[in-house]
């Protein structure tokens, strides 16, 4: 079954024993564990990077004017979204037990998600080319990607490819490369009615509304929980998803660096997840 990668993060921890009764959720304000943004195992080569000040245009949105719906402001965050070219996302999800972090790279057609556990998985998850790459060490391919301890660790340190209809420990393709792109980043910004619209605030120094609505049912959050998408007045660009309402859990969405240039290379010699012969690039 697909699962967007808020309601996989929480899965992925109530797998790991750190959620009583949740299989369901989001993400969070406190990341946890080892940074996302930390390298992959020992002796592996990066197969992709984002050159430092190197930034092409993104399209600008459309000006959110006052009066407008609150559905007609969700509508044009999502569109604004989706325009791209390129975003990076970062996510965390904690609870009073332990929590996991992505920090990802989104563009049109790929990207990379650098993915951290509180129990020390350090995973990375590349979409080139139509073909999903998965880089972990013992923990993360054990506790997150839920391999059998003896096939993660001759799998630890190296790349996994995913095709279509492959599966990776409990993961299909689809779980392991949904919420990469803009457009399945988009569809994980989901809000319940009744809407309504807060603010104006200033979020990470822009002018903003908020869109706040109830979480949807697929979170299997509590009735208290609300969901807050802030929304920049100037173009209508996302800025922050959140979570509240939700007693030792917090979760958080941030968006950063729209139009930031992101380089993407197929690692080589990665090993079929159906078996088979190594990709060789």
């Amino acid at each position: 079954m697909n699962r967007p990668h808020r309601a996989w993060a929480l899965a992925a921890l109530a797998g790991l024993g750190l959620v009583a009764g949740c299989t369901g959720g989001a993400t969070a304000t406190t990341p946890v564990g080892r940074p996302a943004s930390s390298t992959a195992p020992a002796g592996t080569a990066p197969a992709s990077s984002t050159p430092a000040g190197q930034h092409s245009v993104a399209p600008a949105g459309t000006p959110l004017s006052a009066g407008q719906s609150p559905s007609a402001v969700l509508a044009a965050a999502l569109a604004a979204l989706k325009a791209g070219p390129a975003v990076h996302v970062g996510i965390s999800s904690t609870t009073s037990q332990g929590g996991i972090t992505f920090s990802d790279d989104a563009t049109a057609s790929g990207g990379r998600q650098l993915i951290s556990t509180s129990e020390g998985g350090d995973i990375t998850i590349l979409l080139v080319g139509g073909i999903g790459y998965v880089q972990s060490n013992v923990a993360g391919l054990v506790g997150f990607m839920q391999v059998p301890q003896s096939q993660a660790q001759s799998q630890a340190g190296r790349w996994i490819s995913l095709r279509p209809g492959d599966e990776l420990g409990q993961n299909t393709y689809d779980d392991v490369t949904d919420g990469i792109t803009l457009s399945s980043v988009a569809t994980e910004l989901s809000l319940a009615g009744p809407l309504k619209l807060t603010g104006p605030t200033t979020v990470a120094g822009q002018q903003a509304l908020g869109v706040q609505g109830r979480a949807p049912a697929s979170m299997q959050l509590p009735s208290s929980a609300r969901i807050t998408l802030y929304v920049a007045t100037s173009d209508a660009r996302p800025l922050r998803y959140q979570v509240s309402g939700v007693n030792g859990y917090q979760n958080q969405i941030t968006f950063s660096d729209y139009g930031e240039s992101v380089k993407l290379a197929a690692p080589s010699g990665a090993i079929p997840a159906s078996g088979g012969t190594p990709i060789v690039t």
